[in-house]
């Protein structure tokens, strides 16, 4: 049955109307799976929490919202993209394929903002709901490797990856002996240090205390020794830390789980806690992944 394009007035509404329900629905399917994790958490289960973070690394890009869409409607997917993205990239979709609805910004003008690069502001007024496709629904050319480091090895592959994470980081990472201000790292979001006797022999664990005082500096910091004026508790930032350095360690190939499913049980039971942590980890993870990418990508090109 082929599509036919609304035409008339009445088509045309109908059509509109439809396009809300389903975006309503997709907002109502956000919320009713957070509350499902919020209740799972305070009944002290937090495997699938911590599925869905390890899944949402894959799609950094991406809002907190479109990635849980993603994730209920295709939890194998590695890549999205619409239709003509993927031709783009020489890959079409498949006969049959069935898309995943995720939520696009319904962007206009804001003539009350100042211009933006010469171009005028624009404001965000509502979604919409658009259609992409999971990259196993595609077929074509090859998918470009992604330009980040994936831990295979042992130690010494780990370490190499800490040595390349530290060169990449925005503020200046150092090592200290001694207990110092934390047992394992801490940073005053000028600089990131980390405790030789606790971390250097364990180069994994090294790199999780790395990644959870970055996530402070991305978090908690605008600049060296300055809070932002909205600053959670203290709980919750190590908490929202930690759950950064889980979702960073595991998409390189180190496993963290023991170490952050005892603390992430703290959400339990409060939605809109949760739902709020985790925009603020999708930030922050897409953050540090965006300078990874930009600053390693090209050495690791190179090195292909």
């Amino acid at each position: 049955m082929s599509y036919k394009k609304p035409s008339t007035t009445e088509e045309k509404q109908a059509a509109r109307e439809a396009s809300q329900e389903i975006t309503q629905e997709l907002m109502r399917r956000i919320d009713s799976r957070v509350e499902r994790l919020a209740e799972q958490l305070k009944a002290g289960a937090s495997d699938e929490l911590l599925t869905f973070m390890r899944f949402s690394a894959r799609f950094h890009t991406y809002s907190l919202n479109n990635q849980l869409l993603i994730w209920m409607q295709a939890p194998e997917a590695a890549h999205v993209a619409g239709f003509h993205a993927w031709r783009g990239l020489g890959r079409s979709v498949k006969k049959g394929a069935k898309a995943v609805r995720v939520l696009a910004p319904l962007v206009v003008p804001d003539h009350e903002a100042p211009p933006v690069n010469g171009k005028p502001a624009q404001k965000v007024v509502g979604f919409k709901y658009s259609s992409v496709f999971a990259d196993y629904d595609t077929e074509g050319e090859p998918l470009p490797s992604a330009a980040f480091m994936v831990v295979q090895g042992g130690d010494d592959q780990t370490r190499e990856l800490l040595r390349a994470l530290s060169s990449a980081a925005p503020v200046p990472v150092e090592w200290q002996d001694g207990e110092g201000r934390g047992a394992h790292g801490w940073t005053d979001g000028g600089k990131i240090v980390l405790n030789r006797e606790k971390c250097a022999s364990e180069p994994a664990h090294a790199v999780r205390v790395f990644f959870h005082e970055w996530a402070h500096v991305a978090l908690h910091f605008q600049g060296e020794g300055k809070r932002p004026e909205e600053l959670p508790d203290r709980a919750t930032r190590e908490l929202e830390a930690d759950a950064c350095a889980y979702v960073l360690a595991s998409f390189h190939g180190i496993e963290a789980a023991a170490q952050v499913s005892d603390y992430i049980t703290g959400w339990g039971g409060d939605a809109l806690k949760l739902q709020g942590s985790l925009t603020r980890i999708q930030r922050a993870v897409s953050h540090i992944l965006g300078v990874l990418g930009q600053r390693l990508g090209p050495l690791l090109q190179a090195a292909d």
